[in-house]
């Protein structure tokens, strides 16, 4: 599809949308990565976490929905923060679903799976502060959007 904006109306990316994209992508990298070795029941990978067998099992009888919300919340991160970097308009939808497909596993696993009580603060903080720098991820996408950055 080729791009009709005049361009007068198109902006330059600023150098910050390249950090910040490739920060992005990095870290939904690892989201990627610990999805797919924890829902595959990857021994090697649960070894080197050093989770214990309680650890082991709540990933292992995984259920279906929280599977699916977290493949949306860290696939779609993953996607956002590369449709970021080649500068597309849905950089911005595709990062706010990925942000609710990581609320949704939140509340379902927060409430519903004893998450802090099964992996402990340590992953609890860590996993909220992933949500929470993704709606900041989110906010900076409509902010580039809302400044014709995003194409």
């Amino acid at each position: 599809m080729r791009d009709t904006t005049p361009p007068a109306t198109r902006r330059s990316a600023p150098w910050h949308l390249w950090v910040v994209g490739a920060l992005f992508v990095l870290l939904n990298c690892g989201g990627v990565y610990d999805f797919v070795m924890a829902l595959s029941e990857n021994a090697d990978y649960f070894r080197s976490q050093y989770y214990n067998s309680e650890q082991i099992q709540y990933f292992t009888d995984y259920p279906l929905i929280p599977a699916i919300f977290w493949a949306v919340g860290v696939w779609g991160g993953l996607l956002a923060a590369i449709l970021l970097l080649l500068r597309s308009r849905w950089a911005l939808p595709v990062a706010a679903a990925g942000l609710a497909g990581q609320v949704f596993l939140d509340i379902l696993t927060f409430g519903f799976r004893d998450r802090w009580q099964v992996l402990g603060p340590r992953l609890a903080l860590f996993d909220l502060g992933v949500l929470l720098l993704t709606a900041v991820f989110v906010i900076y996408c409509r902010s580039l959007s809302s400044r014709g950055v995003l194409r």
